[in-house]
């Protein structure tokens, strides 16, 4: 079954507030109290958490507060959610508070000690964080702010064994070796501070962009910068050509770029960055988020600069839910940014996940004007489009789109595949047709493609045994994908195998409950099969979810008369 793939789904990732989710005390009702304002202001408190709105949660928790100034449990809430969003300053002295009633937890005086870092009390930093525990929150993170506690205050020794704990641990080499190399060019010890750099250069294949950033940074620091150029090319050689890199790459390889040098401030921010990361690649909860968002501002406190960490945090604001908060940080991104044009792509997703599509299409059109040469703007508009079921539109961006790629052929099965779909919706079989073909001779074994074609082919009763060929090849790459699943039993009802039919659509059902068409499909299948009942039932159920036209006036039909018996 192939519809259900057409429109994208967008979950929140925030579905509870984890660490912020605390048990509210009872709303005061004092006859001498404004409690109504005061339990509107509770309650704002608790949907915006819920929400996963950090600024709306810190500006509801200052109500309450001026209402009830001595409530213990938001000055609690209060460090935390301004972390979030953003207002370290603000979130201070409410860490301050609570880290005096709590002196167990780590982030409130982490957060102080980042303001301290901040403004050169290296000390008062350095005592906080060392009587930080990792049984807590932070946990194997620790060892990267202890490092850089101790810079400004110790000897070089007492800097690097924080950094003790992560040695033998393959997972967090790469990790290591950034933190040992900024260290050592931080003291001063430049030939070592390359050592490190240049191992990490050595394994370029598996380090991630940021990391990338770091390594030509330090080489062009130390006066190394063919060394950095000859990194950024095998960079470039390992993965395959994108522009969505190219101008953080054409600017790795620059010798002229400014390049500030390590302050301890630096460093520690470059740590809450790769903590900032790792938080949100292992993150398995709603808090894992929250930390990293904490750590992520705690990081652009220290240094405003990095712009890159910046994109990653509209990320994770647009992956909880809060595609309004991603963008107020992307409108900011100038032309001039390398990661412009990455910016106006996740701006125009979510402009779109709003509902404000016409605003998303015209972001994509300035950025197809404004880039003429890259075809990924009208590809995004291509797609954008056909997901609104505006197939026709979709097409047309797709066409402008292929005709900027070298010869008007792509190298992406998935360009292919986008207009492919737009194309079968559009009744246009014969392109579509081709379109699928040509995906599939860039990956034979895709999925979705195998999945899509086959079924089309099911659909227009063509080759109906290579399709089914096809599909079995997708499903046994995913054999809990319902729509595929649903495309295999729809084959076996084609071919009269009906017993067979109604048990993977049964299966496609309960992987994908609220499909009409897969519904539909069962309904059929009972049908053959003589269970009249179940098959009027599914049939109704199929009609109550909102099928296209079409489909409806079939399902009636059905309902009606039912199927031929053959």
């Amino acid at each position: 079954m192939m519809w259900g793939m057409i429109k994208n789904s967008v979950s929140a990732a925030l579905a509870s507030v984890g660490i912020a989710a605390l048990v509210f005390p009872p709303i005061p009702a004092q006859a001498d109290s404004p409690s109504s304002g005061l339990a509107g202001a509770y309650l704002s408190v608790r949907h915006a958490q819920a929400s996963a709105d950090p600024v709306a949660a810190s500006h509801f928790i200052d109500e309450v507060l001026k209402i009830d100034p001595e409530n213990r449990s938001m000055k609690f809430l209060a460090y935390f959610q301004k972390a979030q969003a953003g207002d370290i300053d603000g979130a201070r002295p409410f860490a301050e508070e609570t880290y005096a009633d709590r002196p167990s937890l780590a982030i409130a005086p982490l957060l102080i000690a980042i303001t301290d870092y901040a403004d050169g009390r290296f000390a008062k930093a350095e005592n906080l964080i060392s009587n930080i525990t990792g049984r807590n929150s932070i946990g194997t993170l620790l060892p990267l702010v202890r490092a850089w506690a101790r810079a400004p205050v110790q000897p070089y020794v007492e800097a690097a064994s924080a950094l003790a704990p992560y040695e033998g641990q393959d997972e967090l080499r790469e990790l290591s070796a950034s933190m040992m190399a900024l260290l050592n060019e931080y003291y001063g010890r430049d030939e070592a501070a390359l050592v490190y750099y240049r191992a990490l250069a050595a394994n370029i294949d598996r380090v991630p962009l940021y990391m990338l950033r770091l390594i030509t940074d330090g080489l062009h620091r130390l006066d190394k910068s063919e060394e950095a150029r000859d990194t950024v090319a095998r960079y470039r050689e390992l993965r395959s050509p994108s522009p969505l890199w190219d101008g953080y790459l054409t600017q790795y390889e620059d010798a002229d770029t400014p390049r500030a040098p390590i302050t301890a401030q630096a460093g520690m921010a470059e740590a809450l960055y790769a903590m900032t990361r790792i938080r949100m690649a292992t993150a398995r909860r709603a808090s894992g988020l929250q930390m990293a968002l904490v750590y992520a501002n705690l990081a652009l406190y220290l240094n405003p600069d990095l712009d890159l960490l910046r994109r990653e945090v509209a990320d994770v604001f647009a992956a909880s839910g809060q595609p309004e908060m991603a963008n107020d940080i992307l409108q900011d991104v100038q032309q001039s940014d390398p990661g412009y044009l990455v910016a106006r792509l996740r701006l125009a997703e979510n402009l779109d996940r709003l509902g404000q599509t016409d605003e998303a299409v015209t972001v994509l059109d300035d950025l197809a004007r404004i880039f003429p040469g890259l075809p990924e703007p009208l590809v995004s508009l291509g797609d954008l489009l056909r997901n609104r079921q505006r197939f026709d539109e979709a097409i047309s961006a797709y066409d402008r789109a292929f005709a900027r790629y070298l010869g008007g052929k792509p190298d992406s099965w998935a360009v292919y595949y986008g207009r492919g779909m737009a194309l079968e919706r559009a009744q246009l079989w014969d392109r579509a047709e081709r379109d699928f073909k040509q995906a599939l001779q860039i990956n034979p074994e895709q999925a979705q493609v195998l999945n899509y074609l086959g079924y089309s082919w099911l659909d227009r009763g063509e080759n109906i045994s290579e399709a089914r060929r096809m599909i079995e090849i997708a499903i046994s790459q995913h054999p809990e994908d319902g729509f595929i699943v649903d495309s295999l039993g729809w084959a076996q009802f084609l071919m009269g195998e009906y017993e067979e039919a109604v048990f993977n659509l049964e299966r496609a059902v309960s992987l994908k409950p609220a499909d009409p068409t897969i519904n539909e499909h069962l309904g059929d299948a009972y049908w053959k099969v003589g269970r009249e009942t179940e098959a009027r039932f599914q049939w109704r159920r199929a009609l109550s979810m909102d099928p296209e036209q079409d489909q409806a006036e079939e399902i009636r039909v059905k309902l009606q008369r039912g199927l031929a018996r053959n």
